[in-house]
Order: C-alpha cells, then structure tokens, then sequence
C-alpha cells in the first residue's frame, strides 16, 4: 500500500470512528498525529484501539504504543537472551530439561536442514521422509520455528502417506508434502509438533475442536518469588485455526476472568473498526462468558509460575498454555509480550508502573 493509499485510508478509518465516539474530527486528528509522531503509535494501535479517544486514553494506566513497551521490556528481558524463548529449538530443549510438559516434538528444518526431535541433523529427503512416516501421528502441526503471532501455522491430517492441510486444503503424498516443508519459514525453519486440542469444555463453548491457550503473564521478583501480572484467554470465534486475535481482526476474542479462573466476559474490536466492546455471549454456541469455569486454568497458572522460574534469565514472560484434554501444556512463552491495551484492567496499576512505567 502506498503512502497515499495509506493516508487515504487512515482518513476514512478516522471519520467512521470519530462518528461513532461522537469526538470532532479535528480533536481526533490533533491527538492522532501527537500519538503517532511522539508516542510511536501505529496506524493500526491508533485507530484499532481508540486511542484518540479521551474518555477510552483515560483508561489506560500507562499510554504506551507497542515500540516503546519493547524498550521497555527490554530493561527487564535482556534482548541478546530473547533467542531463547523465540528460537522454540531452544525454548522446548530448556523446558524438557526442566520436565516441563510441552506437545511432542516430531522434528525441525533450519537453514535448509532437518532435525529429528532430539536435535540431530538428517543428510537426504529419502532419510527425512523415512523419520518422519515412522513418527508422524493422524493430527500434527507445523509452525514457523522463529515465529510469532501464529505464524506459519499450519494443521495436517494424515492417512498413510497423504497429507492434507486444514488450511489450504491441499493435499499431499510424503513427496510433495517434504517440498511443502522446504518452503516453510525460510532460512529460520519450522518446527512439527502434535496437535493439542482443548478439554471438552472449552470445545463445547466454541462449537469446534480446536485449541484456544491461556496467556499468562509472570513476573519474576529478584527475591525468587513469580506473580502472575494478568492472565487471560483467547477464543475461537472467527474461521482461523490459530486463536490469534491481532487486535480483533481474525474475528477471535480476548476473554478475562476473576481470581477463581471463571471468566466474565470477553471482548473484541468493536463492530467501527475501533475501540474495544464487550462480548457477553459466543457469537456461534450462544454459550455465556460470565459464569463459565476455566478448565485445569488453577493447574496452568501453578505451571506458569514453575516454568518462569527455569528461565531466570528473562524475568517476565507471557506464557501460552493449552488446556488441552489431558491437562495444561506450554505452547510457547514470549519475552516480547505485548501491555493488554485491549482490556488495560486486567494488569494492575502497580505492575503496570513496574514493567511499562519511566526509569
């Protein structure tokens, strides 16, 4: 898109939003431009979460755009470390080390190379192949091996040597499907994983099977204690396997909870383009977010906190968990998390002071 194009756009997105906030045109643009060229705010920051609102600004404990909470995890989470829980090779090696349970791990490709599941390279497609025939299960992923954000997220099924992808739909036989694997993720590679899916609870409030993992952010004190700063969870709502929200725009929603892990309502961009709303029920079951009991979300958070402490090195993580059928299992932590501009309430003032806060 081209800058035109761009400002074009961010000009109709303003005016619907500034129609449906009941805030002038002008007021809006002014503190639009301030957060964009002072605050480094995104377009998409801006506009998505309503930021040139005043009445949804004053929610915010602190007002911070996602480039400056990055320098501002930074004093916390060295950036030369965050290869750890980025490179998921690393990240899944440290949490077997630890005994922590994560999903089975089939194999890799880095740099143009496979690796089965404990590291060790394999020379040859017809070698790749026959590893991976003997290992791989009827429901397995793949995702990017470096990737954030769902991505390169991919679901297969597989029937003897054909391999079909709930994404695409494409199906193919082990040749084909090795191919496939080669252009995944670049030079950083892929990694094959089996497929969690949630406990049955969860399944039946979204209608589907599938998997929809609990963030839990934790915060490691200097004196060897982890609190949890908030913990939240991502609904399957829209046509996407991966529960990814991204600002609303993949159709998911963030749900939130009380201290008992029973939620009490959920949230989405709202139906302007901007500005979070509060969600009451599912979209499709109908089924209600106030009320409903997390499943094995107690066993998750005394998980979260034990996993945090393996990984000293990066204080504070936000820590992806399935509450699959056989119990939590750690899908991926993230030392560059993002503040819950979303639902800004779900993190204290103190913390947000003590993670985003100046000094």
């Amino acid at each position: 898109m081209n800058a035109l194009r761009k400002v074009a756009r961010f000009h109709s997105d303003l005016v619907r939003a500034c129609t449906f906030h009941r805030v002038p045109y002008a007021t809006a643009l002014t503190r639009a431009l301030r957060l964009y060229s002072t605050g480094k705010f995104s377009r998409k920051e801006i506009i998505g979460y309503g930021l040139f609102v005043p009445s949804i600004a004053s929610t915010m404990p602190i007002l911070i755009s996602k480039e400056r909470s990055l320098d501002r995890l930074a004093r916390l989470n060295p950036p030369g470390l965050w290869h750890v829980t980025e490179n998921k090779d690393e990240f899944y090696a440290i949490c077997r080390e630890h005994g922590l349970p994560i999903p089975a791990t089939y194999g890799w490709t880095r740099n143009g190379r496979a690796y089965d599941a404990d590291g060790n390279a394999i020379d040859g497609d017809r070698a790749w192949g026959d590893y991976l025939s003997s290992r791989l299960p009827e429901n397995f992923i793949v995702k990017d091996r470096a990737g954030a954000y769902g991505s390169g997220f991919d679901a297969f099924r597989r029937a003897g040597s054909r391999f079909r992808s709930a994404v695409s739909g494409d199906e193919h036989d082990l040749a084909g499907f090795l191919v496939a694997l080669s252009r995944a993720g670049g030079d950083e590679g892929v990694v094959i994983q089996e497929r969690l899916f949630d406990a049955e609870p969860l399944a039946a409030l979204c209608g589907r099977r599938g998997l929809q993992t609990m963030r839990i952010n934790t915060f490691l004190h200097p004196d060897g204690r982890v609190s949890i700063l908030f913990y939240m969870i991502k609904i399957l709502a829209g046509d996407t396997l991966s529960d990814n929200f991204s600002m609303g725009t993949t159709g998911n929603l963030i749900a939130f909870g009380d201290s008992n892990y029973v939620l009490r309502g959920a949230v989405t961009i709202h139906d302007c383009g901007s500005g979070m709303k509060v969600v009451k029920s599912h979209p499709r079951t109908g089924v209600p977010f106030d009320g409903f009991a997390l499943p094995h979300a107690s066993e998750a958070i005394e998980l979260a906190m034990a996993a945090q402490r393996c990984f000293p090195m990066l204080p504070t993580l936000g820590w992806d968990i399935a509450l699959a059928e056989k119990g939590p299992r750690i899908v991926e932590a993230n030392a560059r998390w993002d503040p819950p501009l979303y639902a800004p309430f779900l993190m204290s003032e103190v913390d947000w002071s003590t993670v985003f806060g100046p000094g």
